[in-house]
């Protein structure tokens, strides 16, 4: 591997000896020091500088930054005016065109494997986009627990690194997992196993340390003499875009990110007209788009695809019999992409909602899907490995690590769905730490003795609508998945009073700092309430259909894209038992199936047959055998006490394989829908299918929320205004 570069920087390095906090590890080694003068004071000689050119952007140089800038940024959704006509989007046909190109890794995962033939997998993932969501604030990109889970399974049975533009340091306090390796400032900042054979190692910027667990490592910063440069032009960056409201400038030690993602679209001018006036001073750094952000890089021979070769030499995963797999969602990634396709080495995955040109060779639409997929490698490797090796646990004298380890019930469910806590007392997220949450009206009463203070102010806060956002921001900082507010019931035949609802409390959460791709809004699934959620969703703004008790329900909610719909399993079944006359639900129990169990397993396998974006929740969960039943279904609303006693129920390995995924992409490519279930529903269609079991219990469901309205109401009469106002 040619690691040299042709760039001779004149960029004196930065004399702060090798064992201090700023390389994020402790070490006994002499200190680097720098081959050229600096001043006692720690300022650096600066770099000559070009001659001048003017400041300003030209036509056509500006026509090419705010293309590029475009480009790479995610498509806008735009609102249809339209309610009476049914349509799949122009951005959904455009999707399912390229995914015949870039095929979906979930659905391809078997051929994924049997391409594999005998070889070892190597991972390689992203952060940002890829196991965190993107978010406004890129200081709050918190990866899920259960994606943090997934990630710490699946480097049990594979070698897996994160190769992250930001800082290495940076990226191992978001992940917080010892068993991955790390590789920050794409690729710029790596630390990897000492391995005297590897070309690096006698390369000036490999140097030996000792990590956080006191093991000897190679730490390979190549771009390590631009880091003056670098904090240069970030104090530039700072001074330049201090009044363009919404930029964000951020250090990421070898190279500077300009954010314009909260930006408005008029001003991204004025964001390339500042970095234009910074980068024209430094010839040694280059400009690059990522998504909503402009990087400032070192121009040298490096980038990610370098980083995945030095990482599998490192590793001594170069041998032919590895296949590396590389997800990531960023233009920064198609460098990997490129070094696997064009070595035909392995495998890149691309993470977009959106189509796109990439060297990648398959897809995934979202950090969602990036987990699913993770989670099938792990049922992947221990299904083989419970195959190949099965004598291991009847005749070794010595467990193995995997046998060893002891595990609950909790821990097998939750390898196949996110299990979600049923749960309004804020003292169980102690036991149970939810990865999503739903603020709701029940939430606000159980949360309402806030007017007991003694604070005017601290009462005043929770008055009505207030209340509702005010615990849906505390749910936002106590969980790390998206927190569903409930939209009031008594909009729930009017489409546009809902949009406007959904609005006013999207900028009661904006108040609060609550960025909306942590919020949900969850709306009954009327007609009216699918198609309030059809708009909204083209807003790009995430709803949470509720209350659905039919097919009917189910398709228009996907056809509509809602993000989550979800279905009430037990009580179908309480219908059921005391009513008849639904043909739908008499058809279940004719063929011995449970009604909520089945019309589950229907939507789920509607969903992914037709390649729609929604995922599906399922609450309403009585017992275990519900819950086993429903594995591999995206949500589980579990009680506590079936939580509990999960997590009372010590299991081992082999007990665990009979944890059957019941639902899979799989499977739900074979199921066979008719003609008429495959149908665009429209109003009167849905209005026809509704049969008397669904029409009734959204009934029931819609007059229980307006009561628990009702008495919140109520509530506030009695207590406002508050005394002395």
């Amino acid at each position: 591997m040619d690691l040299k570069s042709n760039h001779n920087s004149p960029v004196l390095t930065d004399p702060v000896p090798l064992n201090k906090s700023r390389l994020g590890m402790t070490s006994g080694l002499i200190p680097y020091s720098s081959p050229g003068q600096a001043f006692s004071s720690g300022i650096f000689l600066t770099v000559p500088r070009r001659k001048p050119i003017p400041s300003k952007l030209d036509d056509v140089r500006a026509s090419g930054w705010l293309d590029a800038m475009k480009s790479s940024s995610p498509p806008r959704k735009k609102l249809s005016k339209d309610l009476g006509i049914d349509f799949v989007s122009e951005e959904e046909v455009a999707y399912r065109s390229w995914a015949l190109k870039y095929p979906s890794a979930i659905t391809s995962f078997e051929q994924i494997i049997s391409n594999a033939n005998g070889k070892r997998i190597a991972l390689f993932l992203d952060y940002d986009g890829t196991l965190a969501n993107i978010v406004v604030d890129p200081e709050r990109a918190f990866m899920t627990n259960a994606m943090r889970a997934a990630v710490r399974n699946v480097a049990k049975y594979f070698p897996t690194a994160i190769v992250s533009g930001r800082p290495r340091d940076k990226v191992y306090k978001f992940v917080g997992l010892t068993d991955v390796h790390y590789a920050g400032c794409h690729g710029m900042d790596i630390v990897s196993p000492v391995r005297e054979t590897m070309s690096i190692a006698n390369h000036p910027n490999c140097i030996r340390s000792i990590d956080k667990q006191g093991k000897e490592v190679f730490l390979f910063q190549p771009a390590n003499e631009f880091i003056p440069m670098i904090d240069e032009v970030f104090r530039s960056l700072i001074e330049k875009t201090k009044d363009v409201e919404g930029a964000k400038v951020e250090n990421n030690k070898f190279c500077v990110s300009v954010h314009y993602r909260n930006v408005d679209e008029k001003v991204w001018p004025a964001v390339a007209q500042c970095v234009h006036e910074v980068l024209k001073d430094y010839p040694r750094l280059r400009l690059n788009y990522g998504r909503k952000v402009l990087e400032i890089r070192p121009i040298i021979d490096w980038n990610k695809g370098k980083a995945v070769e030095f990482l599998l030499e490192s590793l001594e995963l170069e041998s032919e019999d590895v296949l590396p797999i590389y997800i990531g969602d960023d233009n920064t990634d198609e460098d990997a992409f490129k070094v696997l396709r064009e070595k035909n080495r392995g495998y890149g995955i691309l993470v977009s909602s959106f189509p796109k040109e990439t060297n990648a060779f398959y897809s995934l639409r979202d950090p969602s899907e990036v987990m699913e997929f993770l989670k099938s490698m792990v049922r992947w490797k221990k299904s083989t490995a419970a195959l190949s090796f099965p004598s291991l646990r009847v005749f070794s004298g010595k467990a193995s690590s995997v046998d060893a380890e002891l595990s609950t019930e909790l821990d097998a469910v939750s390898s196949f769905s996110e299990i979600v806590p049923d749960t309004v007392v804020f003292d169980d997220f102690e036991r149970f730490p939810p990865t999503a949450a739903t603020s709701a009206i029940e939430t606000a009463l159980a949360d309402s003795e806030c007017y007991e203070q003694k604070d005017p102010s601290l009462r005043l806060s929770c008055f009505f609508n207030r209340a509702l956002v005010n615990v849906g921001a505390d749910l936002a900082r106590l969980v790390p998945g998206r927190v569903s507010t409930e939209v009031d019931a008594h909009l729930a035949y009017d489409t546009h009073g809902i949009v406007r609802k959904v609005h006013e409390l999207l900028k009661l959460y904006n108040d609060v700092e609550v960025p909306a791709e942590r919020l949900l809004f969850k709306i009954p699934s009327t007609w009216q309430g699918i198609e309030a959620s059809r708009l909204l969703e083209s807003e790009g703004i995430q709803t949470h259909l509720t209350f659905v008790y039919s097919f009917p329900q189910a398709a228009a909610a996907a056809q509509a894209g809602a993000s989550v719909i979800q279905i009430f399993v037990g009580r179908l079944r309480d219908w059921a038992r005391n009513h008849s006359g639904d043909s739908e639900i008499e058809a279940a129990v004719k063929k011995g199936d449970d009604p909520g169990l089945a019309l589950v397993t229907k939507t789920y396998n509607y969903i992914h047959k037709n390649g729609y974006k929604s995922k599906l929740m399922a609450a309403a969960v009585r017992n275990k055998q519900d819950l086993f039943s429903l594995l591999g279904v995206d949500y589980i609303i579990a009680p506590l006490k079936i939580l509990q006693s999960l997590k009372e129920s010590i299991t081992y390995p082999d007990e665990k394989y009979s944890y059957v995924r019941r639902l899979s992409p799989g499977s739900a490519m074979a199921y066979h829908f008719t003609e008429e279930e495959l149908q665009k529903w429209d109003q009167i269609k849905f209005t026809t299918a509704m049969g008397p079991g669904a029409e009734q219990l959204l009934a029931a469901g819609l007059e229980g929320y307006v009561n628990q309205t009702n008495r919140l109401e109520e509530f506030f009469g009695k207590i406002w205004p508050p005394p002395n106002v």
